[in-house]
């Protein structure tokens, strides 16, 4: 990915420099030119977007900084959504998520004694639903296949600089001209879960899911011919034991968590690694003999990642139905 922005950002100081200095470019060179810039930045928006609309169980506000000297950047994202089953007699298990991404590289240039550096931006907002059978695999295990559809828009920065190369050449292009493009994607996952009730109202949970979506422009924008691979392997487990209080006449608890994520898809190019560890812990709150409807109950959880190039902090607020 890093390869790929620093070629894509050559190719446009060149491409500019030859369509300024006069009439001695061919135009299909120019254009060719243009078009794999756009291919390239349409990909890499559409690996961001990937990270907004892959379901996570954990939804959460995520914020990643890179601690590598070669790579520079901040990612943020924020997605809130849930799953749930209809009843115990119908196992049809419905979810859905909303998701956004912002991806900020920083790329450094250096030579002559003078270091540039170039910041490129992309933001994504997708929305993720999904609908699956859950087979119950005796008292405590259940396992869930799921088919979703996703849909979003992705917008890249980049696309300032290549307006101005576009209008040079009289192309007309949606995706530069407004900035961004329209994806949609589908696919589908599978999820093991297991959930055991210990003495003394403790509890624990595990899951293991993986999940894949592959994302292509839609509209106006499928003419660029790119897709994109969203798709992860995550094991997830939660701890939950008493802390000796109680609110609204239930116990209140304390929750422990721990995940691994192995990011199969583009979105380890974007991230530069390929796994995401995650610790985490908070308050959790009955809510089932209170007013709010539905609701049963409130988790409010502060975590933190890491990897071998990333590491940042998470916090969020879950809610069980």
């Amino acid at each position: 990915m890093r390869a790929a922005m620093i070629l894509r950002s050559f190719l446009l100081a060149f491409l500019a420099t030859l369509l300024f200095s006069g009439p001695l470019l061919a135009q299909g060179f120019a254009e060719n030119a243009f078009e794999k810039i756009q291919r390239e930045n349409a990909a890499g928006s559409l690996a961001v977007m990937g990270l907004a609309g892959i379901p996570d169980d954990s939804a959460s506000a995520i914020s990643l900084q890179s601690n590598t000297d070669n790579r520079d950047y901040d990612f943020k994202s924020a997605q809130l959504g849930g799953g749930f089953r209809l009843s115990e007699g119908v196992p049809i298990y419905l979810e859905g998520y909303i998701g956004y991404a912002r991806y900020d590289p920083v790329l450094t240039f250096s030579g002559t004694g003078e270091t540039t550096r170039l910041p490129l931006k992309w933001t994504s907002a997708a929305v993720t639903g999904g609908i699956g059978y859950q087979f119950d695999l005796g008292e405590r295990w259940k396992f869930t296949p799921m088919a979703h559809i996703s849909i979003g828009r992705t917008q890249s920065d980049a696309s300032v600089a290549t307006q101005v190369v576009a209008n040079r050449l009289g192309i007309e292009r949606d995706f530069v001209e407004s900035g961004g493009l329209w994806a949609g994607g589908a696919g589908g996952s599978l999820t093991l879960d297991y959930k055991r009730p210990l003495s003394n109202d403790r509890e624990f949970e595990m899951s293991l899911r993986y999940t894949h979506i592959e994302y292509w422009p839609i509209g106006d924008d499928e003419d660029l011919l790119v897709q994109s691979t969203a798709a992860n392997a995550v094991l997830w487990t939660r701890y939950r034991f008493p802390t000796g209080r109680r609110m609204f006449g239930r116990p209140v608890r304390w929750v422990g968590d721990f995940s691994y994520s192995y990011l199969i898809g583009d979105q380890s190019l974007v991230l530069g690694t390929d796994w995401l560890a995650r610790i985490g812990g908070g308050i959790e709150v009955d809510l089932s003999d209170t007013w709010v409807p539905w609701v049963t109950t409130t988790r409010i959880m502060v975590r933190y990642y890491g990897s071998d190039t990333v590491n940042g902090y998470t916090a969020g607020i879950g809610i069980s139905f």
